[in-house]
């Protein structure tokens, strides 16, 4: 009798299986916003960091906090950025991931655009002291 049981349990799997419930589901990495410095910013920058963080940080990426991020990875970390590869980071950085974009990205979907990280102005800009 426990024979009917295990078909019945192999046929209920393999119909499971066929329909693709049990397949993993493929989901697309973002790619890297199109423009000017999006080959460096692949070679230098996605090495260590995925889209999704960057876009993450867009909402406060002004140039002022590219600037440092691009500072902090050459000096504390040692990427092999130059001098004038890090201008071109950054203007990428700020065109692409900046909060003007990210505030275009994110006006209409149901977030609130009032909310601005401690320490910024609702421009995102660095409060003064």
């Amino acid at each position: 009798m426990r024979r009917p049981t295990a078909t019945i349990s192999l046929l209920s799997f393999l119909m499971v299986l066929a329909m693709g419930v049990a397949a993993p589901r493929v989901v697309a990495e973002p790619e890297a916003a199109a423009g000017e410095g999006r080959e460096l910013f692949v070679a230098r920058c996605s090495v260590c960091h995925s889209i999704d963080y960057i876009e993450m940080h867009a909402r406060f990426g002004t140039r002022t906090l590219w600037e440092a991020s691009v500072t902090k990875m050459r000096n504390a970390f040692k990427a092999p950025i130059t001098d004038d590869e890090a201008r071109q980071l950054v203007d990428y950085l700020q065109r692409n991931y900046g909060p003007t974009r990210a505030q275009r990205t994110t006006a209409s979907s149901s977030m609130s655009n009032t909310s601005v990280a401690p320490g910024l102005t609702a421009g995102g800009e660095p409060r003064s002291p």
